[in-house]
């Protein structure tokens, strides 16, 4: 009877030892494969960081005109070379726009449309109210009152 017990005893030590092993091991592959990946993300961080100060050094004026605005050979614009609206020439009345279908009348609309609905007059207990028109011309708005028209 005895013997049985400490069999019984002997194979359950045995079973843990060998769970316990497996379990040693899994955690170790699972921690190597941690490291590679914390290796890996710290490697991107650096890359990032690296691209963040290429871009910014990329990103500075002098660097833009040199690469990009160098090849181009932009030059200050004159003032002579600034007009108004009235110095544009008109247009000629055989434009590609004057070719355009024409919009069609309201009061064509209005046939193709039919005859109106009647509306039953029924009393209504909350009739809408009207609102005020409000301009939209510079000078009714106070907050366009100080924009001066461009002549």
């Amino acid at each position: 009877m005895i013997g049985r017990i400490t069999l019984l005893w002997v194979g359950l030590a045995a079973g843990v030892a060998a769970g316990l092993f497996q379990v040693k091991y899994e955690v170790q592959a699972l921690e190597g494969r941690m490291n590679r990946i914390n290796r890996a993300v710290l490697a991107d961080q650096q890359a990032i960081h690296v691209l963040k100060a290429e871009w910014s050094y990329l990103n500075q004026p002098s660097e833009l005109a040199k690469r990009a605005l160098g090849n181009l050979d932009l030059k200050s614009v004159a003032a002579s070379q600034i007009g108004a609206v009235a110095d544009l020439p008109q247009r000629r009345p055989d434009s590609l726009l004057a070719s355009a279908p024409q919009a069609v009348p309201p009061s064509e609309v209005a046939k193709l449309k039919g005859p109106a609905p009647a509306i039953a007059a029924a009393p209504m207990a909350n009739p809408p109210v009207a609102k005020p028109a409000v301009a939209t011309t510079p000078l009714s708005n106070p907050m366009l009152a100080s924009v001066k028209p461009r002549q």
